[in-house]
């Protein structure tokens, strides 16, 4: 055997790269699973973090494909043959990365987005969430054409736009998007009404996404100094890999805010989430708000219809809920959707006539 043989990074790419699709499979199996156990159904956020796994499933079979071609061995040991199906086997890999990613990032903004009835929020979200589909389009578009017609995949021996410019654009706008969902959250925590200790180990939960961005600032590092690499196949190893986290660690913390730790903390918090049968998220039960009377006994019902981050009330009472929201919020009132609401309760007591 060459002795350069010996020196590949083949087996490590392809080990990382099923490990990877293993935790996030894992991930979404455990965000589905809590969420039938709880809830009986599946929400809108649910189908988001689906096609994710579904993209980045196929994105690691194409990259498994790339090392069975030569991805990780030394150019000049490979055939020719070997070099133009690694090349299309990365070309698939990187679309299907986008498609994986901006999947993952709308699952979770849009569970973030149903949090709040505030409509400057939402407004926020929806902004962001457009942007995010701009970008995945984009992104998906330029790489596919990103070396002359027909052979769109051969950056190496093709004629091809400035490949290093196009992904500094692809990681920066990643990176700032990223920024801007760890920045909703915030935005979102910062209006429980709780203490400050309880605050920040919620957002801790939402926070953990800032390691996404430190996969896509290595993925960018590697990525600028493989492209003026005169052993391509060998030097891309490190883009392959930063690629596999960034992708597996955007699944899996799209996914930890549904983990039941998470909803564990709302509880001890002083927060319960609420659900109505027609929404699909919140607890199992209706929530319903109770008035008594001495002498004549009514009971109203007050069906929540949304998601609801409710106080949990003390048992042996009987109790008041009053969903209260600002004017200007009134649009967003009749969504079905998590809302934060302030909840207040009242104790009816009526003296008997002498």
């Amino acid at each position: 055997m060459h002795p350069e043989l010996k020196n590949t990074w083949t087996p490590a790419v392809n080990v990382l790269t099923w490990f990877m699709l293993v935790t996030a499979i894992l991930s979404v199996l455990t965000r589905l699973g809590t969420k039938y156990f709880f809830f009986r159904k599946f929400t809108f956020d649910d189908g988001f973090a689906g096609s994710s796994i579904v993209f980045c499933i196929a994105e690691s079979i194409a990259v498994s494909m790339a090392t069975a071609n030569g991805l990780g061995q030394h150019y000049k040991m490979l055939a020719e043959t070997n070099v133009d199906n690694m090349m299309k086997s990365e070309f698939a890999a990187i679309i299907l990365f986008i498609a994986s990613i901006c999947c993952s990032k709308l699952s979770l903004l849009v569970f973030i987005r149903n949090l709040t009835p505030a409509s400057l929020d939402r407004r926020f979200a929806l902004v962001l969430g457009i942007l995010i589909g701009l970008w995945a389009i984009t992104g998906i578009i330029t790489a596919s054409f990103q070396c002359h017609l027909p052979r769109t995949w051969d950056y190496i021996n093709g004629s091809c736009f400035d490949r290093t410019a196009w992904w500094n654009y692809l990681g920066i706008t990643n990176i700032l998007s990223e920024a801007g969902i760890i920045a909703q959250a915030l935005l979102v925590i910062t209006r429980i009404q709780t203490d400050f200790r309880r605050k920040a180990g919620l957002f801790s939960v939402f926070f953990l996404r800032i390691v996404v961005i430190v996969a896509i600032i290595c993925q960018l590092v590697y990525a600028s100094k493989s492209f003026s690499s005169k052993d391509p196949s060998f030097d891309t190893w490190t883009v392959a890999i930063s690629t596999q986290m960034a992708q597996a660690l955007s699944i899996v913390t799209a996914c930890s805010p549904q983990f039941k730790p998470f909803l564990d903390n709302l509880r001890s918090s002083g927060m319960s989430l609420e659900m109505s049968s027609s929404n699909g998220y919140g607890s199992k039960h209706k929530t319903y708000g109770m008035t008594t009377f001495k002498g004549s006994r009514r009971i109203q019902d007050t069906r929540s219809e949304t998601h609801e981050l409710v106080s949990i009330p003390r048992e042996g009472t009987h109790h008041t809920l009053v969903t209260s929201a600002p004017d200007d919020d009134a649009e967003s009132q009749s969504s079905l959707s998590n809302i934060i609401v302030e909840t207040r309760t009242w104790t009816v007591t009526e003296g008997l006539q002498q």
